[in-house]
């Protein structure tokens, strides 16, 4: 009988996680189902929060910064809708094998079903936003100009990185359980170092000028959210998010091989 290197099975297990695409959306979409169970509006309320907190900040964010209102919520709301997914799938990816216990001690599932089952959740909640994403650009006058091809390609970037850190802090939270509690604290000041509700330009200083041009979250925000405020994201943007998913792929795959036989022995 032959014996696979890690390296093998972790090609195996990428492959068959890919090939079992029923299970694991089945499984992000029941995650959805159980979180709003009895809700009456379900996810929409997500919708309805981003809404209220863009419109209550957007106005006051368009005197602070001196910006039109219409131009500014547009970027804004944009801003936070996908920050705040990005944020949403870091802060669920620490749980990933957590909440994947049940599954893993009964039987010898694919484990990267379960990373993509995070990835597939928060791309659910996401899609509940896109009728207002619409709203504030027709608000903004931006929607006829939007790059919506240029988007696309933003948005697979972004979410093959996704995937990749997810899976990198799925293994490492399994291991380390203080971990999850870092990342939400690393996030909550990476909203306030990211040109989410403010512009990099605005930023004078070279020093300054480094926390965007260096910070992965500044480029991944840059590639989903320019495009359809009808800017092409810049070069740096792609040359970033590109060495970005080199190096998480480096990462990913030197973790697995060390570590993906242990995973369900730290469940």
């Amino acid at each position: 009988m032959q014996v696979l290197s890690q390296w093998q099975l972790l090609q195996r297990d990428i492959v068959a996680s890919w090939r079992q695409w029923p299970f694991w959306t089945h499984l992000g979409w029941q995650d959805v189902l159980r979180q709003y169970r009895r809700s009456f509006l379900g996810p929409t309320w997500i919708a309805i929060n981003t809404a209220v907190f863009t419109a209550a900040f957007g106005w006051l964010g368009a005197q602070l910064f001196k910006q039109d209102a219409g131009t500014y919520i547009s970027y804004f709301c944009l801003g936070n809708v996908f920050f705040g997914f990005m944020t949403s799938t870091f802060n669920d990816g620490c749980r990933t094998y957590m909440d994947a216990s049940s599954f893993l001690k009964q039987a010898a599932y694919p484990k990267f079903c379960f990373v993509l089952r995070v990835v597939w959740r928060n791309l659910l909640l996401l899609a509940h936003q896109l009728p207002l994403i619409v709203v504030v650009l027709a608000f903004g006058g931006k929607l006829g100009g939007a790059l919506w091809g240029w988007w696309l390609l933003g948005m697979l970037m972004c979410i093959a990185c996704a995937v990749l850190v997810v899976a990198l802090l799925g293994l490492i939270c399994a291991r380390y359980r203080d971990v999850p509690m870092m990342v939400s604290s690393l996030l909550q000041i990476a909203f306030f170092v990211t040109p989410v509700m403010w512009h990099a330009e605005l930023l004078t200083s070279a020093k300054s000028q480094l926390l965007v041009t260096l910070n992965p979250l500044a480029a991944w925000l840059s590639l989903m959210r320019g495009p359809l405020l009808g800017q092409a994201a810049p070069a740096s943007a792609w040359l970033v998010a590109g060495l970005t998913l080199l190096v998480l792929t480096g990462l990913c795959v030197l973790a697995y091989v060390l570590a993906r036989k242990r995973i369900t022995y730290w469940l």
